[in-house]
């Protein structure tokens, strides 16, 4: 059974410097209320993952946590380009490592099985190559072919947010899974934020505890992001910080009361 702390204990935990992996993907299922007390805790240097990122990857922006930044991309959708992100590339500040969407799930998925690389396809001729140091083409040693190597990314923490634990510290999620349970493989430690608890169910189960460090009982601790079926995208939300734009403040992603 995973340990039951705060979201500040876990911001405690995750130094300055760590490499981070942030589950959820695009405007779904972020782990908001952990981010939002790392940024609390004043967090810097933070070198993020974020598969799709999106408000998540704002908040870290707005507040000045960000060295460096992995990800096959980052937007608000719908409402638009996503502002601090946008201006960080402009600027070259901080750094960002550009992947497709396939190599960083192979790298991800390296980490997890604990080996240094592992082959692909994906990205072969592309022009990511020679601006991601965790790719190099190859060939396959049994039959000569073109393969993609691709480093294993082994994040220090994975974070997470789910509908439900049961209590046997099991992770529910209605909806696509996303890339969380390779991250939370993958990664040293994983801290999974959730909204409540419910009953034993094994064929709902989407990751064991045995995969959990540590739970954070938060009550809407997706939004502003949806988490399906219980919420979905606040909309307002969304739209107060594109509008915003490169002067959005984290205090915009705050809970209202």
């Amino acid at each position: 059974m995973p340990a039951a702390i705060s979201a500040q204990e876990a911001a405690e935990r995750i130094g300055d410097g760590a490499l981070i992996a942030i589950g959820g993907v695009g405007l779904q299922r972020k782990p908001m209320a952990l981010l939002r007390a790392l940024v609390a805790a004043g967090r810097r240097e933070l070198r993020v993952i974020a598969f799709l990122g999106s408000l998540d990857v704002e908040l870290l922006l707005a507040a000045g946590a960000v060295a460096e930044l992995h990800s096959s991309g980052v937007s608000l959708d719908a409402a638009g380009l996503a502002p601090h992100y946008r201006v960080a590339r402009e600027q070259g500040e901080p750094r960002f490592v550009e992947w497709s969407e396939g190599t960083l799930l192979c790298a991800l998925e390296a980490a997890a099985r604990g080996v240094p690389s592992l082959p692909t396809w994906s990205a072969l001729g592309s022009d990511i190559v020679p601006l991601n140091p965790w790719l190099r083409e190859g060939t396959d040693p049994f039959t000569g072919e073109a393969v993609m190597n691709v480093r294993a990314l082994v994040p220090d923490f994975a974070l997470l947010h789910v509908g439900a634990l049961d209590d046997g510290g099991y992770a529910y999620v209605d909806g696509d899974l996303g890339y969380d349970g390779a991250i939370a493989r993958a990664a040293r430690e994983t801290f999974v934020s959730h909204d409540g608890h419910c009953p034993r169910d094994p064929r709902r189960a989407v990751l064991s505890p045995l995969w959990i460090e540590a739970s954070v009982h938060a009550p809407g601790g997706a939004w502003p992001t949806g988490l399906h079926p219980l919420h979905g995208i606040d909309s307002d939300a969304l739209a107060a910080w594109a509008a915003a734009g490169a002067e959005a403040e984290p205090s915009l992603l705050e809970p209202r009361p």
